[in-house]
């Protein structure tokens, strides 16, 4: 086993980078809508997993918004959702990518008790910008709406991993925002319309995240590559 950081370790290094930035957040008016369309006046933020750092920058800001999210039961997970803990953001356990069932009840328990929830729904190993079924699954099932969240900053650290993950430079302005919200029919869908959702979530991703970057003075607004060869050949 490999040498792990501890929760103390990571947030004594993470809070003086992440204090150090500045937020401007756009799209509030899809979240109060998505509140309004919720059953339990709380909704399920899907992101990019790329974009993870600028969330748990982002929220501890704005006390008024109770956000819970989605860890996993792994090692590294424990870590992740420590820290979490100590920024105020409350850790859920489960997983997005081993069924919904499962992660559904530790979510639908947050979202019940007031917390939003969010999942980084590309996670956690990818591939990069194609949501998981099982993170659709779990608002369908919850009955309550998701929110796409993007995020882009004036000046960023890429990472040559697997979502080429992001982290916003040491002051730098960060604008994240929301996208009008979707709520999924209560009725289980099958594969091809499951694919469609899962298509329209990640192009209301990207779409925001494209506004995103204009504002943030961003020239790479799209993903290029392959990343968008299943959303332009989906299967079947």
């Amino acid at each position: 086993m490999g040498w792990k950081p501890s929760a103390d370790l990571v947030y004594a290094l993470a809070s003086p980078w992440t204090g150090s930035w500045r937020f401007h957040r756009f799209g509030t008016e899809h979240l109060v809508e998505a509140v309004r369309m919720s059953p339990t006046r709380t909704v399920v933020v899907l992101l990019w997993h790329h974009s993870l750092m600028n969330m748990v920058g982002a929220f501890p800001r704005h006390g008024h918004m109770r956000l819970a999210a989605l860890a996993s039961r792994s090692g590294d997970g424990a870590i992740i959702a420590e820290y979490l803990e100590r920024i105020g953001i409350r850790a859920v356990r489960g997983s997005s990518a081993r069924g919904a069932a499962a992660g559904a009840k530790a979510v639908l328990e947050a979202l019940r008790g007031g917390y939003h929830v969010a999942i980084a729904c590309d996670g956690p190993r990818g591939p990069a910008r194609q949501p998981k079924g099982g993170a659709l699954e779990i608002a369908r099932l919850c009955g309550v709406p998701v929110l796409p969240l993007a995020a882009r900053a004036t000046r960023e650290l890429r990472f040559r991993s697997w979502d080429r993950f992001r982290l916003p430079w040491p002051r730098a302005h960060v604008a994240y925002g929301f996208a009008p919200p979707i709520l999924f029919p209560p009725g289980e869908p099958d594969e091809a319309e499951l694919e469609r959702r899962r298509q329209r979530v990640a192009a209301a991703i990207d779409g925001t995240e494209a506004s995103l970057a204009l504002r943030a003075g961003q020239r790479d607004r799209w993903p290029v590559g392959g990343v968008l060869d299943w959303r332009l050949h989906p299967p079947g």
